[in-house]
C-alpha cells in the first residue's frame, strides 16, 4: 500500500484510546509514519473528556473493546451520543465477525483485529478519510 503523500494527508487528527501503552503506541507510531496526527488516551473516561474537547479536530477513533473503565459498548454508546456524527473503527482481540453483528456497534466504520495489521490499519483510514 502506497503511503498518502503530503497533498493527500487528511487534516483531522486521529484519536486512538486504548489502556495498553504497547497497543497505543505502535498505533500511533503507525500512523505517524504514514503522516497522521495522533492523540492518544488511556481510559474510556479519558478518551471521551479529550474527544469532547478536541472534536473537532478529530476525524477518525480506534476504540479498544476492552478497556477497564468502561466497556466496549458503553464507550462507543457515549462517544456516538457526544456526536453522533463520529467515526469510531473498534479494535479487539475477538473476530470481527461477532462485533460487526452486534446493532449497538450500528454505525461503526469498522472493526480491526489485534494485534492490528498496518494495511488493515490503512484500510480503515483510507475509507474514513477518503484517501
Amino acid at each position: 500500500m502506497n503511503a498518502p503523500g503530503p497533498a493527500t494527508k487528511p487534516t483531522k487528527a486521529i484519536l486512538v484510546i486504548d489502556d495498553q501503552p504497547i497497543a497505543r503506541s505502535t498505533l500511533r507510531r503507525q500512523l505517524e509514519y504514514y503522516g497522521f496526527e495522533v492523540l492518544e488516551a488511556g481510559t474510556a473516561i479519558a478518551g471521551l473528556r479529550l474527544y469532547y474537547q478536541e472534536r473537532a479536530r478529530i476525524g477518525l477513533v480506534f476504540l479498544d473493546m476492552s478497556l477497564p473503565d468502561l466497556s466496549g459498548e458503553e464507550a462507543f454508546a457515549r462517544l456516538r451520543k457526544l456526536d453522533p456524527q463520529s467515526r469510531v473503527a473498534l479494535c479487539s482481540e475477538e473476530l470481527a465477525t461477532e462485533i460487526k453483528g452486534q446493532t449497538i456497534f450500528e454505525g461503526a466504520v469498522g472493526v480491526i483485529k489485534k494485534p492490528v495489521r498496518t494495511d488493515r490499519l490503512l484500510a480503515v483510514v483510507r475509507k474514513v478519510f477518503g484517501l
